[in-house]
């Protein structure tokens, strides 16, 4: 049965991801892939996003990611484990393109997925609510604040975790419910802080101080609470942690992502992105898990049965040495995310990173304050592991008939045709988007005409390359629908939901 995370997003069991990883490595290929699509696209792309804070690189990483997972499903041990599996991978994708040197300055959020139905009280109240959240998460650590994303919004398990973070069950248990407790004291602090000043102790301690408390004076707050029985009263009042998470945004996926993983996956002239995109994510180790990006080789040898590859013996240090470089990296990359009432443009300039940290460095001595958590990559598997091997260099599965050799032509390449797909627009919004792609050669293609909605665009689309028009359809939401035409030839369906859950009514 499936239970839901504190983002909205349904959390399959671990029966559900058994039954997935299990029908992905059979090769029920299409609709083993439209399920993994459906239940981990949106949470996936917002991990990512959180990482990379822009648009179009967190779109790559989400779909080398998937791509990542249809090709190496096979070597995972614990099928179980493969909600947890699947974060493993996006972090590794995300780790290789903050290490990137060639890496665009510029970065552009994408929009957070709207509620429709927040009037403008409720949206400034939510926006208030974040920014308590925002300077509650200020007082921990970039590992606290990932753990708790991986465990309220997205709804891991200690194990899952685990496996993420590279702890083994006990100490990513210990890590999530530190980073719990040292949160629910400081929301609590700025609750009362904000609510309590008519308490003389409470109105004292922060007289001069303004948010984000400092971590003395949080500690000081709560000390008091304990000890007061009216801020006792108060703090026991107040919402739960996972429910104020619950106003942090997440990140809208594009609308063709899924189209265009899809066409990577299925479609022969991909043949080769595919087979480049599983090399990559290589090595696994034992257990089937990822190891982190660029680990030198000498971390892959074999250590004695008795070793456990959590406490860090000295023939990794090199690895280690190469994980805090990542782990400085990947803290300077944060940004605080949209709504947490700092100014900022639809264009982001990322921090400068370390090139060559001591591997001594604090890993948080740099960070911003996010409300996500900032990555630390780490050099473990999930799973203790009395022996680990050399990674085979190749995907334990092949799939012959999307690796053919490509073969030279010199030929110009053939005319293709425009495939469209139509689109329903979401209770309480006024667009969706329509994917036109070109088939089987380049095309040249432009929006000819409009019925019910606006919409427009052209251009030429490489052979297999999608684009995106966006629909749009009157304010008022009255019964019926749309459609789009294009040439060279097709046409797209717009349908549209009202907010009685029928065509018709006030939109």
């Amino acid at each position: 049965m499936s239970s839901w995370s504190s983002s909205g997003w349904p959390s399959p069991d671990r029966a559900d991801d058994e039954r997935l990883a299990r029908s992905l490595t059979a090769g029920d290929d299409a609709e083993a892939l439209i399920q993994l699509l459906d239940r981990y696209a949106a949470r996936l792309y917002d991990y990512c996003h959180a990482l990379l804070r822009d648009q179009e690189s967190a779109a790559e990483a989400m779909h080398d990611t998937v791509l990542a997972a249809f090709a190496h499903v096979g070597r995972l041990q614990r099928p179980d484990l493969f909600r947890g599996w699947l974060y493993a991978l996006a972090r590794n994708e995300c780790v290789r393109r903050l290490q990137d040197p060639g890496r665009p300055a510029e970065r552009f959020e994408a929009p957070e997925v709207e509620d429709a139905f927040l009037d403008a009280a409720e949206r400034a109240r939510r926006q208030e609510t974040r920014r308590m959240v925002h300077h509650a998460l200020a007082g921990l650590n970039g590992r606290e604040r990932e753990a708790l994303d991986l465990m309220l919004r997205h709804g891991l398990d200690a194990t899952e975790i685990g496996g993420v973070l590279g702890q083994d069950d006990e100490g990513a248990a210990r890590l999530a419910g530190e980073a719990r407790r040292r949160l629910d004291d400081a929301l609590a602090a700025v609750i009362i802080a904000r609510t309590g000043r008519d308490c003389p102790s409470v109105a004292a301690l922060v007289e001069h101080e303004e948010p984000p408390l400092p971590p003395a004076v949080t500690h000081d707050l709560i000390r008091h609470v304990n000890t007061c029985a009216t801020c006792t009263e108060r703090r026991h009042r107040t919402v739960s942690t996972a429910g104020l998470l619950q106003v942090l945004p997440v990140a809208l996926m594009p609308a063709d992502l899924r189209g265009r993983i899809l066409a990577t996956a299925t479609d022969p002239a991909y043949a080769g992105e595919w087979e480049a995109l599983a090399l990559r994510a290589e090595p696994f180790d034992e257990w089937g898990w990822p190891l982190p990006p660029e680990r030198p080789a000498a971390a892959t040898g074999v250590l004695d049965e008795d070793d456990d590859r959590r406490s860090g013996p000295p023939k990794l240090w090199p690895a280690l040495a190469a994980a805090a470089a990542v782990i400085l990296l990947v803290a300077g990359a944060f940004l605080l995310m949209p709504g947490s009432g700092e100014e900022k443009t639809s264009a982001q300039r990322p921090q400068e990173g370390t090139s060559a940290p001591d591997p001594s460095d604090s890993p948080t001595a740099s960070e911003e304050p996010t409300e996500s958590p900032t990555p630390t990559p780490s050099t473990t598997s999930p799973t203790p592991t009395p022996t680990v091997t050399t990674p085979t260099p190749r995907p334990t599965r092949t799939r012959a008939s999307r690796t053919p050799t490509p073969t030279r032509t010199t030929r110009p390449p053939a005319s293709g045709r425009l495939a469209v797909t139509g689109c329903t627009i979401p209770r309480g919004s006024r667009s969706c988007g329509i994917v036109v792609q070109a088939v089987g050669g380049p095309v040249t293609w432009a929006v000819t005409g409009a019925n019910g909605v606006s919409a427009s665009g052209g251009g030429t689309l490489g052979a297999g390359r999608t684009a995106l028009v966006t629909a749009t359809r009157p304010d008022d939401c009255d019964p019926g629908g749309g459609s789009v035409s294009f040439a060279p030839g097709g046409s797209a369906t717009v349908t549209w939901t009202c907010r009685d859950g029928g065509p018709g009514g006030p939109g």
